[in-house]
């Protein structure tokens, strides 16, 4: 483990409290969270034990090889999981969106942290440290099946994330990113809309370069799919962008 890391994740969860946690009960978000699908002892037991605590844009949540204290929940804004290579290159592996849980593969497998996790923008984040969830899973069972279809519904998406990076065109995983980046109060309106999303994200996302990224967006904007505004990307034509999305599932209709 890096020494430099050494008691620096103890003290990171040492900052979740219990007056900061959101109470789950009038979460507009729960209806994406694991917590909706716990029976109401169960949705009891959970408020009870999780901590809660805000984090600023770029705010480290964690880092790798350090060693998983417990589980987190998104409650407001996002939080990106990447990896860093010699270079100083990001990937992002993932961006949770309200309501998603993460930290739990590491945890389970007893494993640090193989990567890093930063806020995006203003974010909540709801904390469940490993001795309480592991009290949790003893008095609630049936939660195991759960985080079991939790963690194979995110190992088919690794697999499909790399198909994508192997097959699919640059506009494609363009398109894709976008989609999955889709601000949760504007999902289902007339234009879907995109909040601080940055170009090197989408870059860190698909693998693509910075230039090819910047083109593709530009392309898109000139078909009048998107329009690019001050701090946000605007979809006008979601039917086409799923489209180019997925090429293969238009064909296949």
């Amino acid at each position: 483990m890096n020494p430099t890391l050494f008691g620096w994740g103890k003290y990171k969860m040492e900052r979740f409290t219990k007056d900061q946690a959101p109470d789950c009960g009038l979460c507009r978000f729960k209806t994406s969270c694991f917590f909706s699908r716990l029976d109401p002892e169960a949705q009891k037991a959970w408020n009870r034990i999780k901590l809660g605590r805000r984090f600023a844009d770029e705010e480290t949540i964690f880092a790798e090889c350090q060693s998983p204290q417990g589980i987190f929940t998104v409650c407001k804004g996002r939080a990106k999981v990447f990896s860093t290579d010699t270079k100083g290159q990001q990937m992002i592996t993932w961006i949770r969106h309200p309501g998603e849980t993460f930290g739990h593969i590491a945890l389970f497998s007893e494993n640090d942290y193989y990567c890093n996790s930063r806020a995006m923008g203003d974010t909540i984040l709801s904390f469940v440290d490993k001795k309480s969830l592991d009290a949790f899973l003893d008095q609630h069972p049936k939660t195991y099946k759960l985080f079991l279809k939790k963690v194979a519904a995110e190992t088919h998406a690794l697999q499909m994330k790399l198909n994508d990076t192997a097959y699919k065109p640059a506009r494609s995983k363009v398109a894709r990113a976008l989609l999955n980046a889709i601000s949760f109060k504007s999902k289902d309106t007339e234009r879907p809309a995109i909040f601080g999303l940055k170009r090197t994200e989408i870059a860190e996302i698909t693998g693509l370069a910075l230039e090819t990224v910047v083109r593709t967006l530009a392309e898109l904007e000139k078909r009048d799919i998107i329009k690019r505004e001050t701090k946000s990307i605007k979809i006008l034509d979601f039917a086409t962008l799923s489209r180019i999305a997925d090429p293969h599932a238009a064909r296949a209709k």
